[in-house]
C-alpha cells in the first residue's frame, strides 16, 4: 500500500473530524444571561498552586454558557457544531500576565481565524486593589497594577465585574470576543482556578490542551494548534535557539521601605543586548531570609508563588522584561534579605548577582508594647465588629489599607465596626493619648 504524506494524513484526520457531533459533559451550571445585581460567591482566600489546577487533557470538555457586555451568548456545543474547534484564554484586567499576552491572543486570532474560534473568559480578578489575591492569599496589588493606575477591587455584584471589563475594553484593542463568568464563578472553579490558562477544544468535544499560562515557554501555541490542526508545524516546534546577551539594572533602590503588614517592592528592569538572537535567563534565589511570617515572590513573565525559587524566562532579541521582587511583610518593624541570581542560560559568564533588602515599619509610628498589648484581635476573620484585646475606654482605632491608606478612625472600645469596609486584609494600629500601643493584622471577610 502506498504510503501516503503526513500533510494529507493530517487533512484527511481534520476532514473526518469536520463532521464529528462533539460529547461533552453536562453542562457546569450557567444558564440564562444574570442579572447586573446578581451577587459574586465568595471566593477562596488561596487557590490550590496554580499548576496542579485546571482539567486535564484528554479529558471531555463540559459545556457552558456565558455572555458578553451586550448580553451576546456563547455556548461551547453550539461553537464546535459550527465546524471549528475552540480556544478559550482566561484573563481579567488586573492580571498583567494577560495584559502582556494581549497581541499574542490577537496575532494567533488573526493566523488561525479560518479554522479555530479563539474566545477570552473574563474571571476573578488575579491582583485587586485591598482585595485578597485569590491565588497568593493575601493583598498582591502588583507594581505593574500600581504604575498603571489599573486599580480595582474585587467585583461584588456581576454588574461590577461588567464594569471592570468595560474599562479593559476601551483602554485595550482585544480582537476577540470577550465573554464574562458567571455570578459564582463557574468557569473559573471548573477550568481553572488560573489566571491565565488556555485550552484547546477539538471537534469531538476533547480538551486537546491546557496551558496553565497561555503560550509560555516551554509551551507553544502555535504548535499545539498545528498538532490539532493537522498542519505542518512552525520551525520552533523543532526547538527554540538562544543565544545573545542580557543585561540588568536598578528601577529602584536595592532597599525598599514600607509599612509592616504590606508588600514592599523592589524593581529592576532586563533587557536583550541583542538585535537578533533571544536570550534564556534563569534567576535564583540564592539566599532568602525573612522574618517569621514573611514571604518573597519573583515577578517577570508572570508573578510566581511565594514558594517557587527559580524562574527561567525568555526575552525577545531587543526586548526588555521588568522585574519585580516582592516582599510580603507582617505588622511591626522587621527586615528580610534576599540574594538573587541571574545568569544566561546559553552562556554562563553572562550572570549578575543582586542583593535586596525590605524594611518594614511600625504602622502609625508604632512604639515598642508589652505582649498582651500585641495580641491578635478576635475574631479572624471578621464579618461586622473585632475586639482590640489590648484596648481601652477612651482608646481609639486606626485601620489602613495594604498601601497605608487610612479607611477607618473609630472608638476602639469596646468594639471596631468594620461593617462599612470592603472584605479584605488591613493593619489596625491602637492608639492610646495619641500614642501607639498595639498593632496587628485585621482580616475582614463579608
Amino acid at each position: 500500500m502506498k504510503r501516503q504524506p503526513a500533510s494529507f494524513l493530517g487533512f484527511l484526520a481534520f476532514s473526518v473530524g469536520l463532521s464529528a457531533q462533539p460529547s461533552l459533559l453536562p453542562s457546569i451550571g450557567i444558564g440564562s444571561l444574570p442579572a447586573d445585581g446578581d451577587p459574586i460567591c465568595n471566593l477562596p482566600v488561596q487557590t490550590p498552586p496554580i499548576a496542579s489546577c485546571g482539567r486535564p487533557e484528554g479529558e471531555q470538555a463540559a459545556d457552558f454558557t456565558l455572555y458578553d457586555l451586550d448580553g451576546n451568548a456563547f455556548n461551547l456545543e453550539a461553537a464546535l457544531l459550527a465546524g471549528k474547534p475552540v480556544l478559550m484564554v482566561s484573563s481579567s484586567y488586573t492580571c498583567p500576565v494577560f495584559r502582556n499576552k494581549v497581541p499574542r491572543i490577537n496575532a494567533v486570532a488573526a493566523q488561525y481565524a479560518d479554522q479555530l474560534t479563539t474566545i477570552v473568559v473574563y474571571t476573578p480578578e488575579a491582583h485587586p486593589d485591598v482585595d485578597i489575591s485569590p491565588y497568593f492569599g493575601a493583598v498582591n496589588t502588583g507594581q505593574a497594577n500600581i504604575d498603571a493606575g489599573i486599580l480595582y477591587e474585587q467585583p461584588d455584584t456581576y454588574g461590577e465585574r461588567k464594569a471592570i471589563l468595560q474599562d479593559m475594553l476601551a483602554d485595550m484593542t482585544i480582537d476577540v470576543p470577550v465573554y464574562l463568568d458567571g455570578p459564582c464563578n463557574e468557569w473559573w472553579d471548573y477550568y481553572g482556578p488560573q489566571p491565565n490558562n488556555a485550552y484547546l477544544i477539538d471537534l469531538n468535544g476533547t480538551i486537546h490542551t491546557h496551558h496553565d499560562w497561555f503560550d509560555k515557554l516551554p509551551e507553544n501555541i502555535d504548535c499545539d494548534i498545528a498538532d490539532l490542526l493537522g498542519i505542518a508545524p512552525p520551525p520552533a516546534c523543532n526547538g527554540q535557539t538562544f543565544g545573545g546577551q542580557f543585561s540588568m539594572e536598578w528601577v529602584s533602590n536595592d532597599t525598599v521601605h514600607g509599612i509592616g503588614g504590606t508588600t514592599l517592592t523592589a524593581h529592576m528592569r532586563l533587557s536583550n543586548t541583542s538585535a537578533t538572537e533571544d536570550v534564556l535567563v534563569r534567576v535564583v534565589k540564592l539566599q532568602n531570609q525573612l522574618p517569621a511570617g514573611w514571604g518573597s515572590s519573583l515577578c517577570l513573565d508572570v508573578c510566581y508563588l511565594p514558594d517557587v525559587d527559580t524562574a527561567i524566562v525568555p526575552i525577545a532579541a531587543g526586548e526588555i522584561m521588568e522585574f519585580y521582587y516582592y516582599f510580603y511583610s507582617t505588622p511591626g518593624s522587621a527586615t528580610g534579605y534576599t540574594r538573587i541570581g541571574l545568569r544566561n542560560e546559553i552562556d554562563n559568564s553572562n550572570n549578575f548577582t543582586r542583593e535586596v533588602w525590605g524594611m518594614a515599619e511600625g504602622g502609625v509610628g508604632m512604639a515598642e508594647s508589652s505582649p498582651v498589648e500585641r495580641s491578635l484581635p478576635y475574631p479572624q476573620p471578621c464579618a461586622t465588629d473585632f475586639v482590640m484585646p489590648a484596648a481601652r475606654a477612651g482608646d481609639r482605632i486606626v485601620l489602613c489599607d495594604p498601601r497605608g491608606t487610612i479607611v477607618l478612625e473609630a472608638s476602639a472600645w469596646p468594639k471596631v465596626d468594620v461593617s462599612g469596609l470592603r472584605s479584605g486584609l488591613y493593619m489596625a494600629t491602637l492608639l492610646r493619648n495619641g500614642a501607639d500601643v498595639a498593632s496587628a493584622k485585621v482580616l475582614v471577610e463579608h
